[in-house]
């Protein structure tokens, strides 16, 4: 089945265009390689004046059959990806959405 596994962090306070850059030339990349992670999408949260909140959203399309098993895989490998310090550690939220209907496109 196909959900997303939706991700918010921060990066550490004046270090968002590294952790940008990390996110996107680095992890990223290492995640999509993961079994069943097909896509990534990634945003930054603005509120409704459109002023950056800092929240830095990521949307990974995966396809599984058992969603908590696949995070227990993200955080297995872990340990082999390279992280950044850049990353507010205390930050990461991570939840899985499944679709409700089907695309309009």
């Amino acid at each position: 089945m196909r959900y997303i596994l939706h991700v918010t962090s921060r990066a550490v306070a004046g270090r968002e265009a590294e952790y940008d850059r990390w996110y996107d030339e680095v992890h990223s990349v290492e995640m999509c390689r993961l079994p069943g992670v097909r896509s990534c999408t990634r945003y930054r949260e603005l509120d409704m004046t459109g002023t950056e909140t800092g929240v830095f959203v990521a949307d990974y399309e995966v396809e599984t059959d058992d969603p908590a098993a696949l995070l227990e895989s993200v955080f297995a490998a872990a340990p082999t990806m390279r992280l950044t310090d850049s990353i507010d550690m205390e930050s990461p939220r991570f939840a899985f959405f499944k679709p409700t209907g089907p695309d309009r496109i």
